[in-house]
């Protein structure tokens, strides 16, 4: 009895299918070889861009090893310039008290001494008291409104203003007190105040 080999009816589709997978391998190795190209696309221009950064880097640190000594005196003549000020700006504070006194002074030896006589003075840092003796109120106030004129005085005023005990009719009639109150110089602020910020400004 003859045996009956099977044969394929549709032969085209294996052949399809080899084609298939054939057309898969090279997609796939077609993405691979891209991706490829791109990591090393990425990797050449990494690199690239690191060499003109460190090149950069290394053209700024020359530039600023060249300027290191003109940056260091500009440093130095900063801060003798600032040390200067301070010490101008404290010798200021210190002599404004003896500059206001001078002035007083000054002016107290162009007044008369017919309507109003100095007896005693006390000066302190912002504030001057006088004790004088007087012919009359007006000659007082006048006397006054001519002394708050001098630099520096921001206040003035009379008090304890009596008649003096057994006044003569030659001697003055009325002792007074009076004061002046002077500026004070702007508060500077502390330094370690100004530290602190400095350090908060620098983290």
């Amino acid at each position: 009895m003859m045996a009956v080999h099977g044969f394929n009816l549709l032969p085209h589709r294996q052949r399809d299918a080899r084609l298939a997978r054939r057309r898969r391998y090279v997609e796939w190795a077609s993405a691979a070889l891209c991706g490829c190209v791109a990591v090393a696309l990425l990797v050449a221009w990494q690199t690239v861009e690191r060499v003109r950064i460190d090149g950069e880097r290394v053209s700024v640190e020359q530039r600023l090893v060249a300027l290191a000594p003109q940056l260091a005196e500009h440093t130095r003549l900063t801060g003798e310039a600032r040390d200067e000020r301070l010490r101008n700006e404290r010798a200021a504070t210190l002599s404004a008290p003896l500059t206001h006194l001078l002035d007083l002074l000054e002016a107290l030896s162009r007044e008369s001494s017919e309507s109003v006589v100095v007896r005693q003075l006390q000066h302190r840092e912002s504030e001057t008291e006088l004790l004088a003796a007087s012919s009359d109120h007006a000659a007082s106030a006048a006397w006054l409104n001519r002394l708050a004129e001098l630099k520096g005085v921001r206040d003035s005023d009379l008090s304890d203003v009596h008649r003096a005990p057994a006044a003569k009719d030659a001697s003055p009639a009325f002792d007074v007190t009076a004061h002046l109150k002077w500026e004070r110089p702007p508060e500077k602020p502390k330094a370690s105040a100004t530290a602190r910020q400095n350090t908060r400004g620098n983290k």
